[in-house]
């Protein structure tokens, strides 16, 4: 999957809902929360759709999408669903594929049900990859660790794949480490590649998982403690020149990795960017923008020396918070293609996210936690044997979608555009496949060999 959807992402500006606001454009007489709604027809879910991301989704002022003009094309549509004999899946596919199409946000996912007629799913996620790159990240990470082991340059390597472990019920990162020879005799680059933002949560079961499991963090950061980069690590030994942190197919987690892993390579505490939340019913009610600021740990021992992202479209939401991190170094560089573009702080269950801040996920929670259970058991399975039981005469619907907006240090929006490479290049995969040659790695390797 392009990413995570059950993250739990905390910013440290939780306070910015208790906030004034700076600006009040608009008000809202008649608001009704989404989450408290129970709609019985067609037209009244959408109603409660279309009210819901007007008054807490939090792009409007950034996004092109005429939100009206969508109410005045689709409400007749599904006004006509309910007088109808009958309505096709593809019919109310469509009706909502078309009302969510080009919205910024790329976290945006929705899930809604109708019953009658054997039942009616519609999902939606409108993120759009303008890359030609759409293959699937884990069949190039395979092709490019590959590729890392047979490098004739190579001087270590420790790594192993992503797993789940059933006992303990935590999805384990695939971490990589390797260390390759750099330009001059005993300089060597250190390379640190893992899949998910998850290794803090990974480290409180590191007296019960097996030490392999630690064994690359251990390798680049010198502790398997989680405290970012401490003595004995290649990271900070002086035969170590550069370093790259790959973020290919990166597909987030939570920003509490941030401050040891990420932090620990920067000099000083560093300002990733800003962010705010709705603090009104109004459609532009915004509270200000506070900082988001990474700390870098009071152990810092990293001496300046290049840093370099390696970044994919398939890096996405914190992975793009460590790149805006690693690209506002003074040593620090982005290679690659543009991320993903999905950086909007999440908070998946509708109770804490729309009810304390007036935007974000909304809807039946229970119904997403359904869709979550039972997916792999099919679409029609879902709807068969768990939506019509739970749904009987209701029209549920669940929005997952962002509760807080954020732009970069120069308050450029990232959401739907991505944080933007200082050196393009693109996935090549006839090289990668009939030729084993990885030329993003390749690119990066070369810039710290050269400064160019």
């Amino acid at each position: 999957m392009k990413y995570s959807l059950v993250k739990i992402v905390l910013f440290s500006s939780l306070f910015l809902f208790i906030m004034t606001s700076c600006r009040k454009e608009s008000t809202v007489s008649d608001f009704v929360n989404p989450n408290s709604r129970v709609c019985t027809t067609y037209a009244s879910q959408f109603e409660a759709v279309w009210q819901g991301m007007d008054q807490g989704y939090v792009f409007w002022g950034h996004d092109t999408v005429n939100w009206d003009e969508r109410y005045r094309t689709f409400k007749p549509v599904f006004d006509s669903f309910d007088h109808a004999s009958y309505v096709s899946q593809a019919a109310y596919q469509q009706a909502y594929t078309d009302l969510f199409e080009g919205l910024l946000d790329h976290h945006l996912f929705g899930i809604f049900y109708a019953p009658g007629n054997n039942g009616k799913f519609a999902m939606v996620s409108p993120g759009v990859n303008e890359y030609e790159h759409t293959t699937y990240s884990g069949a190039e990470m395979e092709k490019e660790l590959d590729a890392l082991q047979k490098r004739s340059d190579l001087v270590k390597y420790i790594g192993y794949d992503a797993t789940i472990n059933y006992t303990y019920g935590i999805s384990i990162p695939g971490t990589h480490f390797a260390l390759i020879k750099g330009k001059n005799a005993g300089e060597m680059i250190a390379y640190f590649r893992f899949t998910g933002f998850s290794l803090s949560e990974l480290l409180q079961y590191r007296y019960v998982l097996p030490s392999y499991v630690f064994a690359p963090i251990k390798a680049f950061y010198g502790t398997d403690e989680g405290y970012g980069i401490t003595p004995k690590g290649y990271a900070n030994n002086d035969s170590v020149v550069g370093i790259i942190i790959d973020l290919r197919g990166n597909g987030g987690g939570s920003t509490a990795d941030l401050q040891p892993f990420i932090g620990s390579l920067a000099q000083q505490h560093s300002v990733v960017g800003y962010t705010r939340v709705k603090d009104g019913f109004g459609r532009l009610d915004y509270s200000p923008w506070a900082e988001y600021m990474v700390y870098c740990p009071s152990n810092h021992l990293l001496k300046e020396k290049p840093v370099v992202a390696l970044v994919d479209i398939n890096s996405v939401s914190c992975a793009e918070l460590a790149t805006m991190l690693i690209k506002g170094l003074p040593q620090g560089k982005v290679i690659g293609e543009r991320t993903y573009g999905a950086i909007g702080a999440l908070l998946p269950n509708s109770t804490y996210s729309h009810d304390l801040f007036y935007s974000g996920c909304m809807g039946d929670y229970t119904m997403y936690e359904y869709y979550r259970q039972y997916i792999g058991e099919g679409v029609d399975y879902l709807v068969q044997h768990v939506y019509r039981s739970e749904y009987k005469g209701k029209y549920p619907f669940y929005i997952y979608t962002s509760t807080f907006n954020m732009v970069d240090k120069d308050y450029n929006q990232v959401e739907g555009v991505g944080v933007k490479p200082d050196i393009e290049v693109l996935f090549n995969r006839n090289r990668l496949w009939n030729e084993g040659l990885d030329i993003q790695l390749e690119r990066a390797l070369r810039y710290i060999k050269t400064g160019r």
